[in-house]
């Protein structure tokens, strides 16, 4: 069985959400239409992780509380006890007259795009998963992580202790072409020879994806009428994915290499190979 957790009502202050990093972020002058309070509802739903998840539930549903509170609109939400209750929690938040529904992950997307198909007049946010065929009323929030993980690699070989850095098998290939481009790139430039040791329990470290952000951009389009179908991609140019900030051990000489090779990867003038 599913939870339907509280429905909030968020009375907050107005402020457009063009100034956040993602989707389409559109201009914020007096002309652009302000939703009447209460008329729209974003909810979520969060599978058995829950919305504390430390990963994309706990971005997303951050993205849908600070939305919420900026424009003045109802939220509400539900968790799935099981992979199983994903679906009927997707039609409890239907059934509460949720305007949009954000669901979270690539073993989610047949529900989430079924639940589209079956009510055209809700909009979808699928976080991070691509859905097998495009929806009117669906919206796919993707990340490339290519640039991202070229400038993630870069950092590890310039940071490892032992002449190797672990990069996981289970990140997707964009990702670990990326990585080892990157340290690759360290060992032409630096004269250096780190080397890549394949990790079976790795995932994505090094790199963020700014879930948050694009949630918050995604939600305001649709709560001001502006809703796209068209799928948006976070990349390193539009601050839609960047690497884990540098602790104190960094040196200036790599604050410095960092900040020119992003210049560098945003300008097109270094690119990470493609998959494959």
């Amino acid at each position: 069985m599913h939870r339907l957790r509280p429905l909030l009502s968020v009375l907050a202050a107005v402020a457009l959400v063009g100034c956040a990093s993602g989707p389409g972020a559109g201009p914020t002058g007096s002309s652009t239409p302000t939703p009447t309070p209460g008329a729209f509802k974003a909810c979520m739903v969060a599978d058995e992780s829950g919305f504390d998840d430390g990963g994309a539930n706990q971005q997303a549903h951050n993205g849908l509380i600070q939305a919420a509170t900026d424009l003045k609109i109802l939220v509400g939400q539900a968790q799935a006890d099981a992979e199983s209750d994903y679906a009927s929690s997707i039609a409890s938040l239907v059934g509460a007259q949720c305007s949009l529904v954000v669901t979270v992950g690539a073993q989610h997307a047949a529900d989430t795009q079924t639940a589209a198909q079956t009510n055209p007049s809700v909009k979808f946010l699928l976080v991070d998963a691509q859905p097998a065929e495009p929806r009117p009323n669906l919206k796919p929030l993707l990340f490339d992580l290519a640039d991202a993980a070229f400038l993630a690699g870069y950092v590890a070989a310039a940071q490892t202790p032992s002449g190797t850095v672990a990069l996981g098998e289970q990140t997707d290939e964009p990702y670990r072409n990326g990585f080892a481009a990157g340290v690759d790139y360290f060992n032409q430039t630096k004269g250096a020879a780190v080397q890549v040791a394949a990790d079976p329990s790795g995932g994505t470290d090094g790199v963020r994806k700014m879930v948050d952000a694009a949630v918050i951009s995604a939600v305001g389009e649709a709560a001001l009428g502006q809703f796209s179908s068209a799928p948006y991609y976070g990349t390193l140019k539009d601050g839609g994915v960047d690497i884990v900030p540098l602790d104190s051990s960094a040196g200036d000489e790599l604050k410095t290499d960092v900040e020119t090779l992003r210049a560098a990867l945003i300008a097109g003038s270094v690119t990470p190979p493609a998959a494959g």
